[in-house]
């Protein structure tokens, strides 16, 4: 159980590994909330954070990490209580104000076989307000949509990876509010086989 008090902000975050790299999601009494939709294949780590600011009563109850992977499913919980009653609060409600970016689901882990094309995700929150997106590779370098590089919508799909295109690759989102950045570790080995497994962890 996590308990909050009424006006503070709440961040729960949970990761999933497995084979397939798994979708984690979170969600609140059925309602998808956050986290990814797709698995890029091979085998990785995947992350889904949900950030509640500005919390109130109706944000208790219990919140569900989903992991997903070749057809099996792990789940988490986590129940959260609002504590106390402010009359007058310190913060506005999320309807109302201007807020950073939030990426809210990422592989910070993948691992695909050469040869593949491998896709990096950048889920934000709040996808339709406008912000700029970065991607850059190990070195700094920022990637543009050239090449075996393409940008699409918030991911970063990378066509015929090998061994030369292992290393940590960076999305950095910004808005006139501020700013948030996840890293993926690409690692791209030769043809194998995997087995299915599914573990999940959570922060909070």
């Amino acid at each position: 159980m996590v308990a909050i008090r009424s006006s503070g902000s709440l961040t729960l975050s949970c990761s999933v590994t497995g084979s397939p790299t798994p979708t984690a999601v979170w969600y609140k009494e059925g309602e998808r909330l956050a986290g990814t939709k797709l698995s890029p294949g091979g085998l990785g780590e995947t992350w889904a954070k949900l950030h509640l600011p500005c919390v109130s009563e109706a944000d208790a109850g219990l919140y569900e990490c989903h992991g997903v992977a070749a057809g099996q499913e792990v789940v988490v919980a986590t129940k959260v209580e609002v504590v106390g009653h402010s009359i007058r609060s310190g913060c506005l409600p999320r309807d109302r104000q201007g807020a950073g970016p939030i990426i809210t689901g990422w592989f910070s882990t993948v691992m695909i076989q050469s040869g593949e094309t491998a896709r990096l995700v950048c889920n934000v929150e709040n996808d339709g307000e406008k912000k700029t997106i970065v991607w850059r590779d190990a070195a700094g370098n920022i990637l543009k949509n050239e090449g075996r590089y393409k940008l699409k919508g918030t991911d970063l799909f990378i066509s015929k990876a090998n061994f030369a295109d292992m290393g940590r690759f960076t999305c950095t989102v910004q808005n006139g509010f501020g700013v948030d950045m996840v890293s993926s570790f690409l690692y791209p080995l030769a043809p194998t086989f995997y087995d299915y497994d599914l573990t999940i962890s959570r922060e909070n």
